[in-house]
Order: C-alpha cells, then sequence, then structure tokens
C-alpha cells in the first residue's frame, strides 16, 4: 500500500487550480469568453418536449434541432461528452479565471474520482484510462486513480487532497473502515466542507452553499423514507442548520420535509416524494445562477453555463433510462 500523507504535511498550501491540468494556453480576454459562452448557452435545451413528444433521444441528439455540446449518442457517452465541454470551457479562460472557477471544475471531477475507484473495486481497471481521458485532473491525481490496487489509489489520492485541506487525511482509513460506499460520502462532504473555508467567489460561494443545502434535503428525505436515522450523512454551511436536519430525522416527519425543501429550493412541492424533492432543489440553484448570470460580464455566466451543462446531461441520461417509460413519468423527472 502507498505511504500515507505525513501527519507534518501542511494542509492549505495548494489551492484548486493546483489540482488541475497545466500547460493550457494562456486563454482569451474574459469579455470574449463570456461572450462566446453565451452564444453557447443560447443553443441548450429549453424546451424538452420537443423530445418528450416521442423522438427516441439518440434520434434527437442527431437531428438538426439539436445545436448543444453533446457529441455522442450513448449513456456513457453523455457523461464524456460535458467533461469535454468543461475541458473547451477551461482552455477558454485567462488564468485568473481559471482560478476563480476552479472550485467547481474540481467538484465536478468528483464523479470521475468515484468512477475510477468504482472500477477498481469492481476489477475492471482496463476502463479507467478511458474514464480518465476528458478528465481535467492534474497529471498526479490521474497517476493515482490509475493505480491497479484501490487501496493505493485511496492513499494517492489522500496524499494529493491533503496539501488542498487537512480535512482530507485519513480517507485511506475511511476506506478501509467503512469501504467504497463510506468512502464516497466522506469525500464528497469533506470537499464540500474545504471548498467552503476557502475565499470563493460570492457566486461560487452560494453555488456551494445550495448545493450543500440540497445534498441535505435529499438525505433527510431518504433517511426518513428507509428508516435510517444516521446523522452524519448531513454537511455542515448550509442554510438549514444541521442540528434542524437531525431534529427532523429523529420525528421521521415526512411531511415536515415540505417546509425544509420550501425554504431550501425557494418554490413548493405538493407531496414529499423523491422526484419532487430533487427537482425542486436543483430548480432552486437553477433560478438562482439564472438571476447571478444577467451581468452580461459576470462570473456567474460561466457557473450558470456549467451548471446548466450537468443539466443537460443528466435529463439526457434519464430520456435513455427511461426511454421505454411513460412520458409523463420521464417528465417528472427532468430539471430545467
Amino acid at each position: 500500500m502507498k505511504t500515507r500523507t505525513p501527519a507534518g504535511i501542511r494542509a492549505g498550501t495548494i489551492t484548486p487550480r493546483d489540482l488541475l491540468q497545466r500547460g493550457r494556453r494562456p486563454g482569451y480576454p474574459a469579455e470574449y469568453l463570456l461572450s462566446r459562452i453565451r452564444g453557447r448557452r443560447s443553443r441548450l435545451i429549453r424546451d424538452w418536449r420537443q423530445i418528450l413528444s416521442g423522438m427516441l433521444p439518440a434520434e434527437f441528439l442527431s437531428s438538426p434541432l439539436y445545436q448543444g455540446f453533446v457529441r455522442e449518442r450513448t449513456a456513457d457517452g453523455l457523461w464524456r461528452s460535458l467533461l469535454q465541454e468543461h475541458g473547451w470551457v477551461f482552455g477558454q479562460m485567462e488564468e485568473a479565471l481559471r482560478r476563480t472557477v476552479a472550485p467547481y471544475l474540481l467538484y465536478a471531477e468528483l464523479r470521475t474520482i468515484l468512477i475510477c475507484l468504482r472500477l477498481q473495486v469492481g476489477e475492471r481497471t482496463q476502463q479507467i484510462g478511458e474514464a480518465l481521458a476528458e478528465s481535467l485532473l492534474d497529471d498526479r491525481m490521474q497517476e493515482a486513480l490509475d493505480s491497479k490496487d484501490p487501496e493505493d489509489a485511496v492513499a494517492g489520492l489522500e496524499d494529493a487532497l491533503v496539501p488542498l485541506s487537512g480535512r482530507f487525511r485519513n480517507l485511506a482509513a475511511v476506506y478501509g473502515d467503512a469501504g467504497l460506499r463510506g468512502l464516497e460520502q466522506q469525500l464528497v462532504h469533506r470537499f464540500l466542507l474545504a471548498m467552503l473555508t476557502l475565499r470563493l467567489h460570492p457566486v461560487l460561494r452560494e453555488l456551494f452553499v445550495r448545493i450543500v443545502d440540497a445534498r441535505n434535503v435529499l438525505a433527510l428525505f431518504k433517511s426518513i423514507r428507509f428508516g435510517a436515522k444516521d446523522p452524519s450523512v448531513f454537511i455542515e454551511g448550509g442554510t438549514v442548520a444541521t442540528g434542524r436536519l437531525r431534529e427532523l430525522q429523529e420525528r421521521a416527519d415526512l411531511v415536515a420535509v415540505l417546509g425544509v425543501v420550501r425554504r431550501a429550493s425557494g418554490s413548493a412541492i405538493t407531496a414529499p416524494e423523491p422526484t419532487q424533492v430533487e427537482v425542486a432543489l436543483y430548480r432552486g440553484i437553477t433560478r438562482f445562477l439564472r438571476r447571478e448570470g444577467r451581468d452580461p460580464l459576470g462570473v456567474a455566466v460561466v457557473l450558470e453555463y456549467l451548471w446548466r451543462c450537468s443539466l443537460e446531461v443528466t435529463n439526457l441520461s434519464v430520456l435513455f433510462a427511461g426511454k421505454d417509460l411513460e412520458r409523463d413519468a420521464v417528465a417528472a423527472e427532468l430539471v430545467s
């Protein structure tokens, strides 16, 4: 097993930007990039009814009706297209803007990290190279994830992340004690907590707070629905205090979730159903970013575009998975 990060290694000596790729070209002035992003944003899907009307998702993506960034026609290819679009945006930025947006792009790369770890645990290491092909993670992170042994990969991941924040210490011990599922939860929790201790752009900070709220409310709903009362599922830093979440968890009152969803998302739902809860929370984030993105020269233009690209891929994934289901049931899961 790879040597753990020594306790004496200083945390907080690198930034999220340092964990993303170098060697990129200088990029373009922000005004030019934001103009290009607004043009690409106009080609994202706004009306999902044209797909739900009967056209298969793969047919829609191949038709003149679709002008967006997705170029592949498979479920796995959707996520590769998202990483490619992240790479395009990252490559167009000036270095100062890369540093500003890096925390969000690193957050998006958590999915890549978890996919690689799952491939290792599932003894499908030959697929890791493909999973990393479009990743923005730096060489050290990719080298750790491309290990043939999951324990070595987690140890290497810890070594790379501890200089960002001391919260990442003992990830290898978490994996040893709680397995991959426990590691996944802790990695995401610690990442969000670490980001909220940094000096972030105000819009990015608010975005992370809303992401914490969304994850917490979904965790509350699931814990009540499935009768699990584990208070460790909640993350500090959201607008809804974790003490309040634990209280509701203990009471196991699903109706009370309605009020929490309204507070976290700004919109009401009619019933504490999983689809309604999730869609309301993510629509709340979309509305926030759309509102902030009205400043044509603001960083929020970039963040809103990246967020909406992720929603486009998520929605298309839902359509691929539900192509044989009732259209109304699929439509209820789409976030716009």
